[in-house]
C-alpha cells in the first residue's frame, strides 16, 4: 500500500471543476468506503472558528473580514485566484494543515478500510504518491463549466481563472489508473463507478 497506515487504500479521486468528482466520491461512500474531501477540510479552515484568522490576514489584509471579523470565503477566492503570489500563499498555508487533518481522520479508522479520497489537485500537489489508486472523473470543457457556474458563486471568468491553476483533464486522465465519464445522467455515472468501485474492491480484498 502506499499509505504508511496499512489498514487502509486510499483511492484518488480527482478531475476538473465541474467534473463530478464530489458525486463520484460521494457514490463510492455509499458503496462502502469512508469519504474524505480536501476541498471539504480547506473550506473549514476560512469557517467563523477559522483557528488561522491571524495567517490569513497577514495574507490578504483585513478586507477579506465582515463586520463580525469572520472570513469571507468568496473574497478570499477572489483575491488568491486573481494573484497567483497569493494564491501560492494560501497553498503554503492551507496545504500542510489539511494533510495533517486528513492524516488524523485515517488514524481514526478502526478496521481494514477503502478510502475515496477526493483531492482536486491530485496531481499537481504529488498526493497520488499517497495512494493505491487513482481515479479521474471527466466530461466536456462546456459540461463542467455550466455546472460550475450553476452551483453559485462562480463567473465565466471565475471558472477559467480555476481552471488553469489546474493540470489538462486530458492529462489527468493519463495519469490516472481509472477514469470514469460523468457526460450523461446520474444513473449511468452510478454504473461507471461501481464497476470502477468494485474492480478497486476485487484487487484490495476488503471485505465492506
Amino acid at each position: 500500500m502506499a499509505y504508511a497506515e496499512d489498514r487502509v487504500y486510499l483511492i484518488g479521486i480527482t478531475g476538473s471543476i465541474g467534473s463530478g468528482k464530489s458525486t463520484v466520491a460521494k457514490l463510492f461512500e455509499s458503496f462502502g468506503a469512508f469519504r474524505i474531501s480536501s476541498d471539504e477540510i480547506a473550506k473549514g479552515f476560512t469557517d467563523p472558528d477559522s483557528p488561522i484568522k491571524g495567517e490569513l490576514r497577514a495574507i490578504f489584509g483585513s478586507e477579506i473580514f465582515d463586520s463580525l471579523g469572520n472570513p469571507i470565503k468568496q473574497k478570499i477566492a477572489d483575491l488568491a485566484f486573481s494573484d497567483p503570489n497569493l494564491l501560492s500563499k494560501l497553498n503554503e498555508l492551507i496545504h500542510p494543515l489539511v494533510r495533517k487533518e486528513f492524516k488524523r481522520k485515517i488514524q481514526s479508522l478502526e478496521r481494514e478500510s477503502l478510502v475515496a479520497w477526493e483531492v482536486p489537485l491530485l496531481f499537481e500537489t504529488d498526493a497520488h504518491t499517497l495512494c493505491d489508486f487513482t481515479v479521474c472523473v471527466y466530461t466536456s470543457p462546456e459540461i463542467a463549466q455550466e455546472r460550475a457556474i450553476q452551483r453559485g458563486g462562480m463567473t465565466r471568468e471565475d471558472y477559467e481563472k480555476r481552471k488553469a491553476t489546474q493540470l489538462p483533464i486530458e492529462e489527468k486522465k493519463a495519469l490516472s489508473q481509472f477514469s470514469i465519464p460523468n457526460d450523461n445522467s446520474i444513473e449511468d455515472l452510478k454504473k461507471s463507478s461501481w464497476l470502477v468501485f468494485q474492480e478497486i474492491k476485487n484487487k484490495t480484498k476488503v471485505s465492506l
